[in-house]
């Protein structure tokens, strides 16, 4: 039986070029789609995208696949598209967002052990970058702690774990990692320091 829906999970993963958003969008919106949340990423010359989106009606799952497929062609993009269902969170427990930044080789089994230390300790990962460079390769890793953990003990055997591996790793608060690596929010901040002077 064809699945139709309201809200749908939508991905694409395509051969990078100029205008792949556009098409995406557009085929939406053609079908009186409104798209809720999106996050693009492009890796290795691969475009890919996850997003949810919103119609008035329900409508068939195959509708939209087909009006994305007919964008790029039947074989040039791996397309999914499922009814939208709202996962359960990482966890009820509080939690606070910190940036992993790991710098090394990068040696064979490097994310299985960090992700599988993450794991363990009830670490949820939620964005997590890798770029390779001349001097090796960088990761960057954005993820959520359970409150309920000793946070210097955690940074302790992240870095151990790490270090196994020959990488260096620093584990910092978000809030931390933005006003010391990015210009707006210490403009904003500075901002706000000479508002409170005057």
């Amino acid at each position: 039986m064809e699945q139709s829906s309201s809200r749908f999970v939508v991905s694409v993963l395509v051969a990078d070029r100029v205008g792949i958003l556009r098409d995406i969008t557009s085929a939406i919106a053609d079908l009186d789609g409104n798209i809720d949340a999106i996050s693009q990423t492009v890796v290795e010359n691969y475009f890919t995208v996850i997003l949810t989106a919103t119609w008035k009606k329900p409508v068939p799952a195959a509708t939209v696949q087909e009006a994305l497929t007919a964008r790029f062609g039947r074989d040039a993009a791996a397309v999914a598209v499922r009814p939208y269902a709202p996962g359960k969170a990482a966890s009820r427990s509080r939690r606070t967002r910190y940036v992993v930044i790991l710098t090394g080789p990068g040696k064979l089994g490097l994310l299985k052990a960090v992700t599988s230390f993450l794991a363990e300790r009830g670490i949820n990962i939620e964005d997590w970058f890798v770029e390779k460079g001349a001097a090796g390769f960088t990761h960057i890793g954005l993820v959520s702690i359970p409150d309920a953990l000793d946070i210097k003990h955690v940074q302790d055997e992240i870095r151990q774990t790490a270090a196994e591996l020959e990488m260096t790793c620093a584990l910092q608060h978000e809030n931390i990692f933005r006003a010391t690596n990015e210009v707006g929010p210490i403009k904003s901040l500075l901002r706000h320091g000479e508002a409170g002077r005057g």
